[in-house]
């Protein structure tokens, strides 16, 4: 079954050289305000309890959850005064996302780990997650770190787009029931697998997509296929590029015909998550839901 890939310490990008003579943290701190004011939100960093409280209970909303605080607001008022991130993004005055990560170090340089990042539903689709990265983006930076990681379902095909196409991040390594089981909204009892989503900060994929100039899906319709979208998990060895298909909307799947939702889990662990452990790494994802990979 597919575990930790192994990898070495943290690949980091080689600086584009026309950007050698601008301060790399600044412009990317130009370009979260940006971000921010076409989304049309404040962000911030948090460090009032109250705030701290609000943005606990954005995340039970976020997530349908009503068990144990996924982000007990104490844990964010410690993981904010030892100097982690922990911030907002406000309209008129109210919290409509957050995110919190923290330094982490496993393998090589100082990284920042990307734990929650959530945004109300009443702000989703608005590009708030957008102004909220960025703006991580830029605080990270401004330290001197240059790679941020985070892992995410790669079930969830919006998220998938968006690391991938939107952020220019790329899916290093397949992880089995990361979490345990997670009896949220979201996750409804499923088996947690995740992938591991790495963001090289310096990348020019990183830095095109901090001007908003998402890239272009790259044509998959050449690689091998590994998951079909029937579910068919399909032998490509050999192959140096290989595609693997999720459903659109896996967390609706969940709540119709939770049988089926863990068919696809199980189906993509044995082909994406197997192409991971084997070298291959997830670079682009189309609109309509195949994952390319490429060694």
């Amino acid at each position: 079954m597919p575990g930790r890939a192994p990898t070495g310490d943290h690949v980091h990008a080689v600086r584009n050289p026309l950007l050698a003579e601008t301060d790399l943290a600044e412009q990317a701190s130009d370009a979260a305000a940006r971000a921010a004011s076409r989304a049309g939100v404040s962000i911030r960093e948090l460090t009032d309890v109250r705030d701290l409280a609000d943005a606990s209970r954005l995340v039970a909303v976020v997530w349908s959850d009503d068990g144990p605080a996924k982000a007990p607001a104490e844990f964010l008022r410690a993981l904010a005064y030892a100097g982690n991130y922990v911030a907002g993004a406000f309209v008129d005055g109210r919290l409509a996302a957050m995110s919190v990560a923290f330094f982490g170090r496993d393998r090589g340089p100082l990284t920042l780990h990307s734990h929650i990042t959530g945004v109300h539903p009443d702000w989703q689709g608005r590009a708030v997650g957008f102004a909220l990265k960025q703006h991580q983006r830029a605080w990270a930076l401004a330290r001197g770190i240059e790679v941020i990681e985070w892992t995410t379902d790669p079930l969830v095909r919006r998220n998938g787009f968006f690391n991938l196409q939107k952020l220019g991040a790329e899916m290093t390594e397949y992880h089995v029931d990361f979490y345990g089981r997670m009896a949220d909204g979201i996750n409804v009892g499923e088996e947690s697998d995740r992938v591991v989503v790495q963001w090289s900060l310096t990348d020019p994929r990183a830095l095109a997509a901090a001007e908003g100039s998402s890239a272009d899906p790259r044509d998959a319709s050449e690689a091998a296929t590994i998951l079909g979208e029937d579910g068919a998990v399909l032998n490509a060895d050999g192959a140096s590029s290989v595609r693997a298909w999720v459903p659109a909307d896996v967390i609706g799947l969940r709540g119709r015909d939770v049988a089926e939702a863990h068919r696809w889990r199980v189906a993509l662990r044995e082909s994406f998550g197997r192409a991971i452990d084997a070298g291959f790494r997830a670079r682009s994802m189309t609109r309509d839901g195949w994952y390319l990979l490429s060694r």
